[in-house]
């Protein structure tokens, strides 16, 4: 099937966070795809948003060292995943540039998902856009300052919006993100229709309701409904058009 319609993914060891955890993911990663699937991945991120949860950078980065030479004869972009603060704000630093606590420089990361959403930093609708298209271009441009223009892939890893039946989120400001259908076809049209104009590729969080899911918990330590983040619903309906605007 992907051979024939030219598709591939972006896959990873999410649980990273640990070396015991990525020797694990990593073994089973090992026996699929050195048998079956090696042309199906584009992409190999080690870690899942592991420098948001408190992971050190230099604890981390030898994993994604090791990942490189483990499928290296397999995927050529071997990188990692995380919030967009945690790229602009310089935790991570030793990942971009392979330099960890004075050692002997390394090759950095040359693939870099970075997360963004104005729907988790509480704001309204109508400055979601505005923060979402800020955030990415802070990220983006500190991994391109330290490492070189053209010298890193960066893609938007994950940014949405929940539809009708999700849940609002409020920041410590006060301002409330809504969640609602309209809102998110506004979100994904003004927003992630820009980014993608503006020649960045976004995986879209996410592509189907799963009403089944289990509830995540924002900063403040409060449960999120996550169930109706869909682009589509559970019937595989489109909840609105996925089709972007034209734009001057």
């Amino acid at each position: 099937m992907y051979m024939g319609l030219g598709q591939q993914t972006e896959t990873h060891v999410r649980r990273a966070d640990t070396q015991e955890a990525y020797e694990a993911e990593k073994a089973a990663l090992v026996k699929i795809l050195t048998s079956q699937y090696t042309f199906t991945v584009y992409a190999l991120t080690i870690g899942s948003e592991s420098l948001y949860r408190g992971v050190d950078a230099c604890d981390l980065f030898p994993r994604i060292v090791d990942a490189r030479s483990t499928f290296g004869s397999i995927v050529k972009r071997v990188g990692t995943v995380d919030s967009w603060n945690k790229f602009q704000d310089g935790t991570a630093d030793p990942i971009i540039t392979g330099n960890c606590d004075g050692q002997p420089s390394l090759p950095g990361t040359t693939f870099l998902l970075v997360n963004a959403f104005g729907y988790w930093q509480g704001m309204d609708i109508t400055n979601a856009t505005a923060t979402y298209l800020d955030d990415l271009q802070q990220a983006i441009g500190h991994i391109q300052d330290l490492a070189g223009l053209n010298t890193v892939e960066i893609m938007n890893g994950e940014t949405g919006w929940p539809g009708d039946g999700g849940d609002n989120h409020e920041s410590e400001k006060g301002t409330v993100a809504v969640a609602g259908t309209k809102n998110a076809e506004t979100f994904f049209s003004t927003g992630v229709c820009t980014m993608l104009a503006m020649g960045v590729d976004v995986f879209y969080f996410e592509a189907f309701d799963e009403k089944h899911k289990e509830k995540s918990k924002a900063d403040n330590g409060e449960e999120r409904n996550e169930g109706h983040w869909g682009a589509f619903d559970e019937k595989r309906t489109p909840k609105f058009s996925l089709i972007c605007p034209t734009f001057d």
